[in-house]
């Protein structure tokens, strides 16, 4: 399984956001929740070998991108409206979770 997910894209670039979500605290867990349920719509999709899976999955995820106020616009900030750190890092797995979804897709 290990060698599977490091051959897999999005399923690297989901895990390292929920990583990356799930570290900077509670305000962010509800993301971290919906991209581990992606993650596993993906995950079932090779483990059952189905092309038609996989586009679903891959088209969700790709819905997260769609339109002001979505996931592609969240900032991770704290209560006062301070950026954090991990901005930076964030921005950089969306892309990568963007590109790898994007070259999936059929």
């Amino acid at each position: 399984m290990a060698a599977a997910l490091e051959q897999d894209r999005v399923r690297q670039a989901l895990a390292a956001l929920i990583e990356l979500l799930e570290s900077v605290g509670r305000p962010f867990a509800s993301y971290a929740d919906g991209l581990r349920n992606l993650d596993r719509q993906v995950e079932e999709a090779r483990d059952r070998d189905s092309p038609e899976l996989l586009q679903h999955a891959v088209r969700n995820i790709l819905r997260l991108y769609g339109g002001m106020g979505s996931f592609a616009d969240l900032i991770l900030q704290t209560p006062q409206g301070v950026a954090l750190p991990e901005q930076d890092e964030f921005y950089a797995l969306q892309q990568q979770l963007f590109e790898a979804a994007r070259d999936e897709l059929r």
